[in-house]
């Protein structure tokens, strides 16, 4: 997600574009407050340079995303610069996906389960600062009021499926925060990383931006993507969709996010 000065057209394939990654939000040239928190980088993953074009090229075609790259270090894809998958979960979908399951449902080929959208769990750990906490809880009152099966609560203990919230200040990257999309069990998201080096925002962007992560967490991509197909009613272009890949400053669910929500989480 990009909070440049302009907002892209973008295809509003809202309810289709559900896939597998990490996303994130653009912020540049403003000074910020240092902050430190270093995670330690995990093993390199043990994966052969030809199952990585494999899964890279299965990734790409799935989300409609063309910049897809393999980061050995992490262990995971990354999606248009703010999304993630692990490599356990590309394994996972490339083994469904060349099996024949789903491949007519593209729509839902991403989503959570059914059985799992009305408990979904977010949890902030003590690295989040107060002023995303503040945005997280906004954004969960978001979704929540969208009219959908979607139900999410945040907890005070992090747990099984629990959408896992942290900060790390990783400088001006320009990537707001990044998050996994629904895994290969079709549980939520497993992490959510906020960018601590872009606590200046304004709280209207802290809110959209995590609104749109939470909706990568359920499985939505970028409304510019070209994956699957629109959902019946909807328009070829939604400039103000919180899909969108440019962090603006958040108002509504325009009226056919809500539909496209609603198509793919039906009460």
């Amino acid at each position: 997600m990009s909070n440049a000065l302009f907002t892209k057209p973008s295809v509003l394939a809202f309810a289709a574009l559900i896939a597998i990654a990490a996303p994130s939000c653009k912020k540049s040239d403003v000074a910020a407050p240092a902050e430190s928190s270093v995670a330690t980088p995990a093993a390199p993953a043990q994966v052969s340079n030809d199952e990585v074009r494999t899964l890279t090229a299965f990734v790409a075609t799935s989300t409609g995303e063309n910049n897809v790259t393999w980061d050995a270090a992490a262990g995971h894809f990354v999606i248009d610069n703010d999304a993630a998958m692990s490599l356990e979960d590309a394994r996972g979908y490339y083994a469904q996906r060349t099996q024949g399951a789903q491949t007519e449902h593209r729509r839902s080929y991403y989503a959570v389960a059914p059985t799992k959208a009305p408990y979904v769990k977010v949890y902030a750990d003590a690295t989040v600062p107060a002023v995303w906490v503040a945005a997280l809880d906004k954004a969960i009152a978001n979704w929540n009021a969208a009219g959908s099966k979607l139900q999410i609560t945040r907890v005070s203990a992090n747990t099984t499926g629990a959408v896992a919230v942290k900060g790390i200040n990783n400088g001006g990257n320009g990537v707001i925060a990044t998050t996994y999309y629904p895994d290969y069990n079709s549980n939520p998201g497993k992490s959510c990383t906020i960018n601590t080096y872009y606590n200046y925002l304004s709280a209207g962007q802290q809110v959209f931006a995590i609104t749109h992560e939470l909706g990568h967490a359920f499985g939505f991509g970028h409304t510019n993507s070209t994956y699957g197909t629109l959902v019946a009613g909807t328009p070829n272009t939604d400039g103000q969709s919180i899909m969108n890949s440019v962090c603006l400053t958040w108002s509504a669910f325009t009226t056919y996010d809500l539909l496209a929500i609603r198509t793919v989480y039906p009460r």
